[in-house]
């Protein structure tokens, strides 16, 4: 009895062994893409988790009636991927809640496994809210936040709030009027200034004031020349003329600070 015959099976055609061939190269790619995607999003919760930091402050009068305010933030990136993008926003409260600065600097970028120290430069208004920064020490509240695209893949936010202390250069400045005199026949009235320094510079300049009526024109001006080192106190008292027949009694006295030519408004002082 003869073997039956051995038939070989046949080969599958070749568009289906190109579409086997795709979908093993398919579930290859999407494992390598989960994998990619699991390790970029597991080096992102690092960058988050490297506790960026605001650096110390300094500040320095500007024209414009400005306070110019600098520091840095720094920010760790151990990772294998760029920080790309990074845009950095500032909200700054005064003691009091008062909103001072409310700007964005940047964009940036970290390269991969860097550290970077970003230089901050603010601007503050010496008005309202910013006027309290030349009288009254106090604790600025530091909210700062950023975004940036990361391995082009995801959004990172990241963010820190902080407080600085502020000293004054002119803390606690009070401008008194004292009452009016005669000496040698003309009128004159007393003026005392008191403030202490507890900004981390010198005041020299010029301190002037003008003694306002409640009506009508000044009474009197005058100035001191002032010369404070950082942490020293102030306290002095000038007599100046005042115009005939003028009644500062429910007025205010003026004060301006001048220093290398610029010219900072200070708050104006009641008299009783």
């Amino acid at each position: 009895m003869a073997s039956p015959l051995y038939h070989k099976p046949p080969t599958p055609p070749g568009l289906y062994r190109a579409a086997r061939a795709f979908r093993r190269l398919s579930t290859i790619a999407l494992v390598v893409l989960i994998v990619f995607v699991a390790f970029v999003a597991y080096s992102a919760v690092q960058i988050v988790k490297a506790k960026p930091s605001v650096g110390s402050t300094s500040d320095t009068y500007e024209p414009n009636d400005t306070i110019e305010v600098t520091s840095s933030f720094g920010l760790s990136n151990p990772t294998y991927f760029a920080i790309q993008d990074f845009a950095l926003h500032f909200r700054i409260l005064n003691g009091s809640g008062g909103l001072l600065v409310d700007s964005t600097t940047g964009p940036d970028s970290i390269p991969a496994g860097q550290s970077a120290v970003l230089p901050i430069d603010l601007y503050v208004p010496i008005s309202a809210t910013g006027a309290s920064l030349l009288t009254q020490n106090q604790y600025l509240e530091w909210n700062v936040w950023g975004n940036a695209s990361y391995a082009y893949l995801f959004t990172v936010s990241i963010g820190v709030q902080t407080e600085r202390s502020w000293g004054a250069p002119f803390d606690n400045l009070t401008v008194t009027v004292g009452t009016p005199f005669l000496e040698g026949g003309v009128e004159e009235i007393p003026v005392t200034v008191m403030f202490a320094n507890d900004a981390s510079y010198a005041d020299e300049g010029d301190l002037n004031f003008q003694v306002v009526p409640a009506a009508g024109p000044d009474c009197a001006t005058g100035g001191f020349a002032v010369d404070v080192p950082a942490g020293e106190g102030y306290d002095q008292t000038t007599d100046v003329p005042i115009a005939s027949g003028c009644d500062p009694s429910g007025g205010h006295v003026a004060s301006e600070y001048v220093e290398n030519g610029i010219t900072i408004p200070l708050p104006s002082e009641a008299i009783p």
